[in-house]
């Protein structure tokens, strides 16, 4: 016997056999789109709901159960006591297709406005709700439960067949070469898509692993529907996805709805631009008119409305006025709402099967769903279930930026400035604004003796507290840690801590203040239309000092924070725009990125050309949360599949790897390894007649050989280009122009960039990569590590160079026509005992080592022989 239901209720006022299949790609559930039959209660369903009520002395329960095929509800569990917040909370587990219960103890079993409100909510979540008596003899649905669909498999072998000689890919793409690897790769990531779980997979250079991950992505968004999110680690990336993979993909496969989706800083607001443009005077201390009217031009012939679309870099003052902020929307209000550049590019992604976003954008939009406890819904990113992390081994390095913070004194005075410049700024305008009517003059009697007084503390509060912090910190000097392990915690200081006390206090002060102007300002209707905008630039500002508050607290006294996370102060920059920043961020991150990341995603896939380490992926593992011991701890099974994808390039015959073992120590500061630096260099260069890429470690070995290079007068033979001197996207296309360059980098030069063919023909590595070992975060996860009893050296700084130097590695040979050799000035590679480790986990190219004469006949002969 069972309970049939007595009324169906659909949201929208429709019964769901009616509605049509949703088609919104929501991150995996679809709405029902066949007919159903009614819900009903098992009896023992029935007898269990109504003794938990019972129990509860006719109190209002919530419960959680399951639909049988049959539309029967079975094994429901009780989950609240009248508390719908810990419903939803317990719902994040629940089974799509199960059905939420709960009691009305009045016998009324009518919805009212609450119980509409949370099944829209568990709707959304696949999940039907219902309302029951309290003897449960009644059934009353609210929603149905919608029948869980049946995904469609992949079928690996007509996706091979695609990327096989003779299939589509071939006859379409003129540059077509058989990739075994990339076949290989595609179905690996057609398994996980099938079966769940997570795929770890180094595919080497010229494997083409875009295409093998974005068709079996965009297959199964084409036969269900669900949304798959890739990211990367650069906006390049993702704009390369964009351009050239993901249009040659649906040239093989059809159709599919995708998006480009970048951070909401990178977009302009047209608003605020035409805002800003009409208050110049009142806002910017310099003449910013050439900038504005470009801008606004801009904005008349852009599509996509985002900084990689503008030729030009606004200073980041303008940037700051004109660029889109959650704060300061207006939202469906706003007059440009529906041309609105960011509001485009999120309904497109709303509706979007397949993101292309970078590490930025999905950490931010991880750290949002770890404070909410958000998983299911949407967030900075719509709901998704399926995602793919390429360049995967930045995944640790992205997440920890956005995992902790920063505060800058620029950032702070900007906030400041943004209120007051001179006389200029956000009160002014709202001065001028109001007039001279008699609450016009109430408001400018505050703004005079409040707020302006406030702005005026709190400045100088923050002018005394980084006075005393900025000689701890000098420029040119290391990062200071703080804290436990580090050299000192500031606070202890008694002058320190007064002036810290004195900041926290003035900025809540200004905070408050600023509150009570909005309202003031809220209450006179002709105000809030003139002044809509400079209200909402009031409510930006009163969160960021919200927000400064809370990072200096953490940074300077974190109190029960403190051992989670490594805390420092530095000054960046030189002379007068050296810049102190405060900073902490998390020192362990596996077990967050395992419980926040992967174990929420029904299928992971994280790929690069530089994941494993001496041809083992167990250090990435262990970095990201994924070691064999970590998942014995997790509640379900996960499958974890390991590949490695060779590259299909004859680096037998391609590459040559040469150590010069008779110069001055490279990890000794021996002045003269930089004289030696540009003798290899010179030598090398004639060789090749230039060509090359030199990868530096530090902005300093890089400033002191450009120098070197000019004064020798080399620039005047090969064209020099110098990371930092002009655009990068623009030093690498005049590189790649010149035909003969040389081309001098460090940090983002050692990976991220593609030069196939004749431009780049040889590569010198000044110094192993290994990471600055009094660098706050590397200090702190080192010393973590000793604690455990493990050897920091082998188990984070070797790896970290290892993968560092394939990275570097990786610039030379891009296609399977380039041949070129790579020069190592660092002999420690052959000299001490852990080299064998960085060569093993190099390409299988072959290594020469000897004296530099030696090398450079041998490598003559190399040239000569191509």
């Amino acid at each position: 016997m069972s309970v049939p239901a007595r009324a169906l209720f659909g949201l929208d006022g429709l019964e769901p056999e009616h509605e049509e299949a949703d088609a919104t790609a929501d991150g995996g559930r679809r709405a029902v789109s066949a007919p159903v039959l009614p819900l009903s209660l098992s009896a023992q369903a029935a007898e269990r709901l109504s003794t938990e009520i019972a129990r509860a002395g006719g109190r209002e329960v919530c419960f959680l159960a399951e639909v049988d095929e049959q539309r029967v509800v079975r094994g429901p569990r009780a989950v609240a006591r009248g508390n719908f917040e810990a419903v939803l909370v317990a719902a994040r587990d629940a089974n799509e297709g199960s059905v939420m219960l709960h009691n009305h103890p009045s016998g009324l079993l009518e919805p009212s406005d609450a119980d509409m409100r949370v099944a829209a909510v568990l709707y959304d979540q696949g999940i039907g709700t219902a309302i029951i008596n309290n003897d449960a003899s009644e059934l009353y649905v609210v929603v149905e439960p919608p029948k869980p669909r049946e995904r469609v498999l992949l079928r690996g072998d007509e996706l091979d067949a695609i990327l096989a000689p003779a299939g589509a890919l071939s006859t379409r793409y003129g540059g077509y070469e058989d990739r075994p690897g990339q076949r290989d790769m595609l179905a690996a990531i057609v398994t996980r898509f099938n079966e769940g779980g997570i795929s770890i997979v180094e595919a080497g250079t010229g494997t083409g692993k875009s295409l093998a991950y974005l068709v079996p992505a965009v297959r199964w968004a084409q036969e269900n529907s669900e949304r798959t999110v890739v990211s990367t680690n650069t906006i390049n990336l993702q704009e390369q996805l964009a351009n050239k993979d993901l249009p040659l993909v649906q040239s093989l496969l059809g159709d599919v709805r995708w998006a480009l989706v970048k951070g909401r800083g990178n977009y302009i607001s047209i608003r605020r631009a035409r805002l800003a443009s009409e208050s110049q005077s009142s806002l910017f201390e310099e003449d910013r008119s050439d900038e504005m009217h470009s801008l606004i031009e801009w904005i008349g012939t852009t599509e996509d409305g985002s900084l990689s679309d503008l030729g030009f870099r606004p200073s980041d003052e303008t940037w700051e006025e004109v660029r889109s902020d959650p704060d300061i929307c207006l939202r469906a209000r706003c007059p440009h709402f529906q041309e609105c550049f960011y509001q485009k590019s999120r309904r497109k992604a709303a509706s979007a099967e397949l993101l292309v976003v970078n590490h930025h954008l999905l950490f931010t939009d991880l750290a949002v769903r770890r404070a909410t406890a958000n998983y299911t819904q949407a967030a900075v990113l719509p709901a998704y279930k399926r995602v793919i992390l390429d360049e995967a081994h930045n995944v640790e390095d992205a997440a920890t930026s956005h995992l902790g913070v920063q505060i800058t004194r620029r950032g702070l005075y900007r906030a400041m400035s943004r209120l007051d410049r001179r006389g200029r700024g956000i009160l002014t305008t709202i001065h001028d604004a109001v007039g001279g009517s008699e609450n016009g003059n109430e408001i400018r009697e505050r703004l005079e003796n409040r707020v302006r007084p406030a702005l005026s503390r709190g400045r100088a509060a923050v002018d005394g507290l980084l006075e005393r912090l900025e000689p701890l910190a000098p420029p040119g000097e290391v990062p200071v840690r703080l804290g436990e392990d580090g050299a000192f915690e500031p606070a202890a200081n008694d002058d320190v801590a007064v002036q810290l006390q004195g900041v926290l206090a003035t900025l809540g002060k200004l905070e408050r203040e600023l509150s009570e102007l909005r309202a003031r300002l809220e209450l006179v209707e002709e105000w809030m239309e003139v002044l809509e905008g400079r209200l909402l630039d009031l409510r930006s500002v009163e969160r960021r000092l919200s927000a400064t508050v809370q990072g200096l607290r953490l940074v300077l006294a974190p109190g029960d924070d403190a051992s989670a996370f490594v805390r420092w102060i530095e000054s960046r920059g030189r002379g007068r725009s050296a810049n102190l920043v405060l900073a902490a961020a998390p020192i362990e991150l596996g077990g967050v990125l395992r419980e926040s990341l992967f174990m929420q995603a029904e299928t992971t896939v994280l790929t690069s050309a530089t994941l494993t380490t001496r041809q083992s992926f167990d250090f990435l593992r262990g970095r990201l949360g994924l070691g064999v011991g970590a998942l014995e701890d997790v509640d379900k099974d996960v499958e974890v599949d390991e590949r490695i994808v060779m590259s299909p390039f004859d680096f037998e015959t391609q590459a040559l790897v040469a150590i010069p073992t008779d110069l001055p120590a490279a990890g000794g500061g021996d002045p003269g390894f930089g004289d030696a630096t540009l003798d290899v260099l010179q030598s090398f260069a004639t060789i090749t007649d230039g060509g090359l890429f030199g990868l530096f470690t530090s902005y300093a070995a890089l400033r002191r050989a450009a120098q070197g290079v000019r004064d020798r007068g080399l620039d005047r033979s090969w064209p020099l280009f110098v990371q930092g001197e002009e655009d990068r996207h623009r030093l690498l296309d005049r590189f790649i122009d010149s035909g003969k360059g040389i081309l001098l980098g460090t940090s983002s030069f050692w990976e991220g960039v593609d030069v196939p063919g004749d431009p780049l023909r040889g590569l010198l590595i000044q110094k192993l990569p290994f990471r600055v070992p009094t660098e706050p975060i590397t200090a702190a996860r080192m010393e973590a590590l000793e604690r455990q009893g493990q050897d920091p050296f082998a188990n984070f700084m070797l790896p970290h160079a290892a993968l560092r130097l394939k990275q570097g590695f990786g610039r030379l040979i891009r296609a399977r026509t380039d041949r070129g050799a790579v020069v190592i000035l660092d002999d420690r590679i052959v000299k001490r005992r852990y080299g064998r480790y960085l060569q093993d986990s190099l390409p299988p190219a072959p290594l020469v080592k000897g004296p530099w004469s030696d090398l450079e006949r041998r490598l003559r002969s190399f040239y000569e022989d191509a």
